[in-house]
């Protein structure tokens, strides 16, 4: 992957092993942190957004039946987990604060 600032041209380089070209990466996934070739960590945004989504669903749906203490526990264990994984890679995002 080519990594690029906003403000820098594209300067398209073609990379090759053994003579055979790499094909390019705009986007990828590490150890499960998303990443675009600027940096610019919306695509993991997105991703984390997507998943708490489908947590907070969960968590709402077995409310009626724990206690709050539970809650929070669950809360720990869905959440929390997936907000602070990654936490020190994408944790100076500069827009961090529109998440």
């Amino acid at each position: 992957m080519q990594f690029t600032t906003k403000n820098s041209p594209q300067i398209d380089l073609d990379i090759s092993y053994a003579n055979k070209i790499i094909s390019k990466a705009y986007d990828t996934k590490f150890l499960g942190i998303y990443a675009d070739n600027a940096l610019s960590w919306k695509y993991l945004i997105e991703q984390i957004t997507h998943r708490l989504s489908a947590d907070f669903y969960t968590v709402r749906s077995v409310k009626p039946f724990m206690s709050q203490e539970t809650m929070k526990i669950v809360d720990c264990a869905y959440c929390h987990s997936i907000i602070n994984y990654g936490l020190i890679f994408w944790g100076n995002f500069a827009h961090f604060k529109n998440f």
